[in-house]
């Protein structure tokens, strides 16, 4: 299973973030999951909560795909946010060996932001197909 973690700012994007990973692993019938979470910051914990309820359950967590959009404002939250995310969501990877495509949008503006959810260059599309090559290049070379 795929989970995909949503964060509920702007959700004008990241709902298409969300919408374009779906629809990937919907045409290729990979079971997902999708929910949502207040905002980038929490994605991680999501994801890592999900990750500790599927070892307890000896179910299938094979990667995750965090949906996001953080746009710049007047004050520094807008640099804690970005950098933070990023640096949790890789931490949080590399400490359970699970694929996570990122997905977080960190951009100046809305215009920034809607360049990104476009059909052929929507980085939920590009998140999720990293997860899927990631999964498939374990799985391959048989890394645990």
């Amino acid at each position: 299973m795929i989970l995909i973690v949503q964060s509920q700012w702007n959700p004008q994007i990241t709902d298409s973030l969300r919408t374009m990973a779906e629809s990937i692993l919907t045409d290729r019938e990979i079971p997902f999951e999708s929910i949502k979470v207040p905002g980038a910051l929490e994605i991680p914990l999501a994801i890592k909560w999900a990750w500790q309820t599927a070892q307890k359950n000896q179910t299938a967590l094979w990667g995750a795909i965090a949906c996001g959009c953080v746009i710049q404002g007047e004050t520094h939250h807008f640099d804690i946010v970005a950098n933070e995310s990023s640096r949790a969501l890789m931490n949080l990877s590399l400490e359970l060996r699970l694929p996570i495509g990122n997905a977080i949008l960190c951009v100046f503006d809305e215009t920034q932001a809607l360049a990104r959810i476009q059909r052929e260059s929507n980085k939920g599309r590009e998140a999720c197909l990293a997860v899927l090559d990631m999964i498939d290049l374990k799985n391959k070379k048989k890394y645990s």
